[in-house]
């Protein structure tokens, strides 16, 4: 009996113009597990997993060898328009049973359905076991309605199989698709790959946030885990194959006690093999000692950029709402201090849009962050609205008066899409009860002022002289630059700040993306605070000529003009880390020891800024002048989380260079296992092996040159 041809369609992002993407990983999961089915195998063929995006065309074009009987979608926002298309045509064409499933397919599908006609099936959740059993039963020419988290078309009306699910504690009973080989043909005809992967260790999360697939069925709130022979055989696997960048989709990484074991095995992985380059997590949101300890020992052999904290909101009332209100604020200003001890880059992801959120309790919210742990990084989000999550109900977006728009997906760092393609949207929140339209309008403006000033360090050594000296927080300043709009002494700030903030934010509200694409910057969509700096780097010199007209505002001029020498010698020490597209190593002498004043606060350290002349010369800066794509993704894109942004200078360099030599000998005890990460107690101690790993290549030789 001829077999049925089985396709799954899981249509990833394309990342550069490398063609960087993920592997399938749900397709792969899906057709390993099928396969481990005799009644299955004996009667279905699966092809080549189809999941590089590209026009429909084109995407037909992989079925005409072997008619397809079968093809499976994995649906999320950024390809459900595609996969749409594709399914559509599929069914004119050939008529195969058409199942869709993933995070963007809906729960109750009854008007999905009635919307697309070609949809026979549709799975919810977890897909695994009902997948199993849809082919089965077609195999068999069965119904389908006995099938549990399943929704199928009967007589052109969609019914739902509403029977929960009991899902099994021992997930190691789904086999890995990395293992069972299901990519092996990828590797064997392509040398060199820029491939992806996804991994998890565990499913399920115990917290209800509103806005998040997490929160409400997308899984349980239960964990359960994968052995971790499982897991380390998995990251052996990725390490052999040359996977540069690992994934993992655990919902909470560093809460469970074994996830030490995990990070350990990564290192081991990583000194064997060369890879990963990095793994990426999304981290827990209460435990604090032990996420310090495996995001410190990530950081320490270059496996993690930062460490994300996703705070999402400072608003007691609308954590409450968002139904967050049980995680501890507390463990991430612990989490906090003690990365900044280690210099390790931290970075707050903070969701812009929430209900319950006041103009009031968002600008003091971020600007705490500033202020209490100036080191973080910042990440402002806009609220959105997806799938299958309590957000998406019609009974909430009622009570909190929340109002989205849809605009087009231009996924941010990826490469645009072709001309032919199709748009995909995704739906943000532009107004809620306790914000209007033009707060929201007000909020972005703040928070792309932050973030440049701040995460981007356009400002950052101004905000540690004022806060010190005269006790002037990050909002003062903050506030200031959104309000040069109506002054003509700062032209510059306002046509390349503001006036780029309010077209952006306007575009939106039409339904324009999120992501811009200036093809003179970069071959991938980037961040209106990335563009901005771009811009304004150009012409710093400009832009801080213009800041100090902020500056003297604030201060008043009495203060202003005391304190003019140190204000012109903290310019130039800026203008000296800010990078630029034609970059040079340069020196500058200066009458005040700022270099020193800085490195020490950043250490939390006290000392004063004094009369001391020296000499401060940068250190391995770039000419990126003829390649302003490599300018900003190596300055912009890849330095931003690893706080790596600024232009490194000799004093820096040396104090750790210092470090390094005078701790030698605990870095070899940790290296040869003599002690543990656990056995490093002091954050002192762990502060000066942390620096001496990160600068362990730096040369010597010339650094003594360069300091004398």
């Amino acid at each position: 009996m001829k077999k049925l041809n089985v396709y799954f369609n899981e249509y990833n992002l394309l990342m550069g113009s490398g063609g960087t993407s993920y592997l399938p990983f749900v397709s792969g999961i899906l057709s390993a597990n099928a396969k481990k089915i005799k009644k299955i195998n004996d009667n279905c063929s699966f092809k080549e997993f189809i999941f590089k995006p590209d026009d429909a065309e084109n995407l037909i074009n992989n079925y005409y060898k072997d008619k397809p009987d079968i093809a499976v979608f994995s649906i999320s926002m950024w390809n459900e328009q595609l996969s749409l298309k594709v399914a559509r045509m599929l069914k004119e064409r050939w008529n195969p049973l058409i199942v869709f499933g993933g995070p963007s397919c809906p729960h109750n599908p009854t008007k999905y359905f009635e919307e697309h006609k070609f949809i026979d099936v549709s799975v919810r959740a977890e897909g695994e076991d009902a997948f199993n059993e849809i082919l089965i039963n077609y195999i068999n020419k069965k119904s389908f309605a006995n099938i549990a988290n399943v929704a199928f078309r009967s007589n052109d009306k969609c019914e739902i199989n509403l029977q929960k699910v009991s899902f099994n504690r021992d997930l190691d009973m789904y086999p890995s698709p990395y293992l069972s080989g299901e990519f092996d043909y990828l590797f064997k005809r392509e040398k060199e790959h820029n491939y992806q992967i996804i991994i998890e260790t565990n499913r399920g999360c115990p917290f209800l946030c509103t806005y998040c697939y997490w929160g409400k069925g997308g899984t349980t709130v239960k964990y359960r885990f994968h052995s971790l022979e499982r897991v380390f055989a998995e990251l052996d696997w990725a390490a052999k194959n040359k996977i540069k960048y690992i994934f993992n989709a655990d919902s909470n990484f560093g809460m469970h006690k074994r996830d030490m074991n995990i990070a350990e095995h990564l290192v081991k992985t990583k000194k064997k093999y060369g890879f990963p380059e990095k793994f990426r997590t999304c981290w827990g949101k209460n435990t604090s000692e032990q996420i310090f300890k495996i995001a410190s020992l990530l950081n320490l052999h270059d496996l993690e950029k930062g460490v994300t904290l996703a705070r999402q909101t400072n608003s007691k009332e609308a954590l409450k709402i968002v139904k967050r209100d049980n995680i501890k604020l507390d463990s991430y200003s612990d989490l906090e201090k003690k990365f900044n001890l280690l210099r390790i880059p931290v970075y707050a992801e903070m969701i812009l849009g929430l209900p319950g959120e006041t103009n009031e309790s968002w600008s003091e919210g971020l600007t705490s962050l500033v202020d209490k742990s100036i080191n973080n990084q910042i990440f402002v989000y806009q609220a959105e609205i997806y799938p299958n999550t309590e957000f998406n109900e019609e009974s909430y977006r009622k009570k909190y008066g929340i109002k989205s728009t849809k605009i087009k997906l231009n996924e941010i760092h990826c490469t645009p899409r072709d001309q032919s393609w199709l748009q995909e949207f995704q739906e943000i929140v532009t107004e809620t009860f306790t914000m209007s339209v033009e707060d929201w309008k007000q909020r972005n403006t703040f928070s792309v002022a932050l973030m440049l000033l701040h995460s981007f360090k356009v400002g950052f050594y101004f905000f540690i002289y004022l806060k010190d000296k005269f006790d002037i927080d990050s909002r003062t300043i903050i506030n200031g630059i959104c309000k040069l709009s109506n002054e003509k002494d700062t032209p510059f700030i306002n046509e390349f700040f503001i006036g780029n903030v309010n077209k952006w934010t306007n575009d939106i509200l039409k339904g324009e993306g999120r992501g811009i694409y200036v093809k003179e910057y970069s071959d991938v969509f980037l961040d209106i605070e990335e563009k901005i700096f771009i811009d304004i780097s150009k012409n710093f010199e400009l832009f801080y000529k213009e800041f100090n007209f902020l500056l003297k505002k604030i201060l008043g001029d009495k203060n202003y003009n005391k304190d003019l020498e140190v204000i012109n010698e903290i310019t130039q020490y800026q203008l000296l880390r800010m990078p630029i597209q034609n970059g040079k190593n340069t020196k500058q002498k200066f009458k005040y020891n700022v270099a020193e004043y800085m490195f020490e606060k950043l250490s939390q350290n006290n000392i004063q800024l004094k009369v001391s002349p020296n000499t401060i010369r940068t250190v391995d800066v770039k000419d990126f002048s003829k390649d302003p794509h490599l300018f900003t993704k190596m300055k912009i894109i890849w330095a931003r989380k690893s706080d790596k942004i600024k232009n490194e200078i000799d004093y820096d360099l040396s104090k750790l260079v210092q470090i390094k030599k005078t701790y030698e000998a605990e870095k070899e005890r940790l290296d040869n296992g003599e002690i543990s990460i656990e056995d490093i107690s002091s954050p002192q101690l762990f502060d000066k092996l942390n620096k001496f790993e990160k600068y362990s290549a730096i040369d010597l030789n010339r650094n003594r040159k360069l300091n004398s």
